[in-house]
């Protein structure tokens, strides 16, 4: 018996020992309903009755609450000890917010470069590129491939070539998809393979996540880590951005016969009308280079010895590095995956529902936004509560939350799916918020590096549930199992959690 457990046993012993079996009781009851709505949602995905599927996700809904409110109720020597952290010298600290805004200003232009076909695949077909449906989910999830893959080497140049000099450079480097595709986008006859490519270098843009977390971990000191990562975190409001914008632009000539000529996009009823597809990405032109200049002329490089790319590749042997990655592959591949193919999943699943269709393009950049806007509020909270607890609370969200999307794959059910993605959005953005505050915790150091690890595997977490999703709806007319695969996935991602960050003996509780 550990002198912690020995300690609350003598303070407290019929108390510890009631909590204990409390505890015990309910976990098992959680786990048993879990597997009763795994199963009831299964039955309802294969076309069995749905009926069955609430009593287990409304119970499954309040004992996870009940267990979230039985840590207030715990005796003393129970509850989970806040560990003071030592206060750090901040000598910089106009430099670092000056540095911080122009970061997240820089970063919502590199998702919305990241996320812009999301918007433009909608119209390809309508617009005469010979794609097919499944097709198109793979140039939504082809970005991410290369977005996330690169956000390694883009995490470990900061710290071997300078915050300011990596940070122009990975964002000048924007210009070259952006007007690549630009040009294929005005022929309706470009092949898919072509598409394929643009789609994929399109991904560097995503990269960009790293090198801008890297550069912004620099300049702030401890206690201001969750805060200052998840104010950051907004620039992922570029994947609401390319959503809202992109239709708007599409609709005019805006630079002229400079841009090439429209196309004829196919409207209901056999209209058509003129846009210009291309537009898309060439909108985003001017900002690269204005941006670029505002990393420039606006910040500094952090005043450090330049490392090695081989000395920082070190993080690779630490526990954490990949204990950190699973848990944002779910977090911030939930962002992803529901940025660049909730636009395809409401066209395809509600194409029917009473009343008219919703709008793929109206809806679908709410999902991004809810999840951005609640990211600064998860790294704040980590800050002052914990990140292992918040971490908890919103992976314990996203599980209850994709087993009850089953319940709603149906034309009639597009409200209560939406609510639910919305929460589901929500809850992801709190877990991308204090997943990053854990992160300086656990390897201050080398935090650059853990990043570029740690994103480039969040990252990838976008790219196969879009591919799944596609799969399960030609599979099986209906992305209920995805859905579903995502809740299992977050079982497990919140017991990791409660064993390294959340459990009050572990030496890294945060």
């Amino acid at each position: 018996m550990s002198d912690s457990r020995r300690a609350q046993t003598h303070a407290h012993p019929s108390k510890t020992n009631a909590v204990l079996v409390g505890v015990i009781a309910l976990l098992i009851t959680i786990v048993s309903l879990q597997i009763w709505l795994l199963t009831a949602g299964l039955n309802t995905a294969l076309g069995g009755d749905r009926s069955i599927v609430w009593p287990a996700f409304y119970a499954s809904l309040v004992l996870f609450l009940a267990g979230a409110g039985l840590l207030t109720v715990l005796p003393g020597p129970l509850r989970v000890a806040r560990r003071p952290e030592a206060a750090e010298p901040f000598p910089n600290a106009g430099l670092a917010w000056q540095t911080l805004a122009i970061s997240a200003v820089s970063l919502a232009l590199a998702f919305a470069v990241w996320f812009m076909w999301s918007a433009i695949t909608l119209r390809l077909r309508d617009a005469g590129f010979a794609i097919t449906a499944q097709q198109a989910f793979w140039l939504t999830a082809t970005p991410t491939l290369l977005g996330s893959l690169l956000r390694i080497p883009y995490g470990l140049i900061v710290s071997r070539y300078g915050s300011r000099r990596s940070y122009a450079a990975v964002t000048a480097a924007m210009l070259v998809p952006v007007i690549g595709t630009g040009f294929v986008l005005s022929d309706p006859g470009t092949s898919f393979g072509t598409l394929l490519f643009w789609a994929a270098l399109t991904g560097i843009a995503g990269a960009n996540f790293a090198t801008s977390m890297g550069v912004v971990t620099l300049w702030f000191p401890k206690q201001r880590q969750g805060t200052a990562l998840g104010v950051n975190g907004l620039g992922n409001l570029g994947v609401t951005l390319a959503q809202f914008t992109i239709p708007a632009v599409i609709g005019t000539a805006l630079f002229g016969s400079l841009a090439g000529g429209p196309q004829a996009l196919a409207l209901a009823g056999g209209a058509t009308r003129q846009v210009w597809l291309q537009n898309a990405a060439f909108i985003w032109a001017p900002l690269i280079v204005i941006c670029t200049a505002l990393i420039w002329f606006g910040t500094r490089d952090y005043p450090m010895a330049p490392k090695t790319l081989s000395s920082q590749l070190g993080v690779a042997r630490d526990r954490h590095t990949w204990v950190l990655s699973f848990l944002y592959f779910l977090t911030f591949g939930c962002f992803v995956a529901m940025g660049s193919s909730l636009p395809l999943i409401i066209r395809e699943v509600f194409a029917h529902a009473p009343g008219g269709a919703p709008s793929p393009l109206f809806y679908a950049p709410f999902a991004p936004l809810v999840a951005t806007l609640t990211r600064p509020l998860g790294g704040w909270a980590a800050d002052r509560i914990g990140a292992g607890r918040i971490t908890a609370l919103a992976i314990g969200v996203m599980a209850v939350g994709g087993f009850g999307l089953s319940g709603y794959i149906r034309p009639d059910g597009f409200t209560g799916f939406f609510v639910t993605i919305m929460v589901i959005c929500a809850a992801a953005g709190l877990g991308n918020g204090s997943v990053f505050k854990i992160i300086p915790v656990v390897n201050r150091k080398e935090a650059g590096a853990v990043i570029g690890i740690v994103s480039c595997l969040g990252a990838l977490g976008g790219f196969f549930p879009p591919i799944f999703l596609g799969w399960c709806i030609e599979r099986f007319g209906s992305p209920a199992w995805a859905y579903t695969s995502m809740a299992v996935f977050a079982l497990a991602a919140f017991a990791v959690n409660w064993w390294y960050y959340w459990r009050r003996d572990s030496p890294t509780a945060c």
